[in-house]
């Protein structure tokens, strides 16, 4: 590719570098375009051609945290999410202490969660609480801090320090994408703390979702997939 000679053509040649949702990271876009990487945060600091830098990776606008939408993506795909919900909830047991991350896939795990059965639910997101609130006999603690709109969920030092003392027997994580080399990947990163913490207090952990994730890269990794015991919803390729 030939050096880009001003800010316009080094833009449009990041938007190449971007085309088909590309996601690529700062440094091999710097290597490709000959820029510095300073220079090409520098003209996305103001935005141009549809474009931001979140976390160390160029990406168009609509891949990052900004394009991401709650109520789309519950609408997204609703029968392979009741489908993967089903698959999880069996692997709910009586006495259980389960953690269910925000998202739009473990909602509906949430509505599975068996009741008058012993089982405590832990989680930061709101949407599962209000469900898990409304059945009988089970246990919730809700992890709360700043409340995020864009994600339904609560975030704080003081979640992560209660997770601290929680035996938690099963942890059910959602993912925005799941890279080969970047691992799995959400679209903010005030979601990775909690995540970070609930991995780490829970004996089983399980990924829930789709196969369609495989390749994709969020701005913000929070876990290896060999973290994970299982993947529910993997597809051949990662298997």
């Amino acid at each position: 590719m030939a050096r880009p000679s001003g800010r316009a053509e080094r833009i449009a040649a990041l938007g190449e570098l971007c085309r088909a949702g590309t996601i690529v990271h700062i440094g091999e876009a710097a290597r490709q375009i000959g820029a510095s990487e300073i220079t090409i945060r520098r003209d996305l600091s103001v935005g141009a051609g549809g474009l931001v830098c979140l976390g160390g990776y160029v990406m168009r606008a609509s891949e990052g945290a900004e394009g991401y939408s709650l109520t789309a993506a519950e609408a997204s795909e609703a029968g392979a999410k009741e489908a993967l919900a089903v698959r999880a909830a069996a692997l709910i047991e009586p006495g259980d202490t389960v953690f269910l991350d925000c998202g739009t896939t473990t909602p509906h795990l949430a509505a599975r969660v068996p009741q008058n059965a012993r089982v405590t639910v832990v989680t930061q997101a709101l949407n599962i609480a209000e469900t898990v609130a409304r059945l009988t006999g089970v246990n919730l603690i809700l992890l709360a801090g700043i409340y995020h709109p864009e994600t339904a969920s609560f975030s704080s030092e003081e979640a992560v320090a209660m997770l601290g003392r929680i035996n938690i027997t099963k942890g059910f994580f959602s993912a925005a994408g799941v890279h080969e080399t970047e691992g799995v990947t959400c679209f903010h990163f005030h979601e990775v703390p909690v995540k970070r913490a609930a991995l780490a207090r829970s004996r089983q952990t399980f990924l829930v979702c789709d196969g369609s994730k495989w390749g994709r890269l969020r701005p913000a990794t929070y876990a290896r997939l060999e973290e994970f015991e299982g993947w529910i919803g993997a597809p051949d390729r990662a298997a």
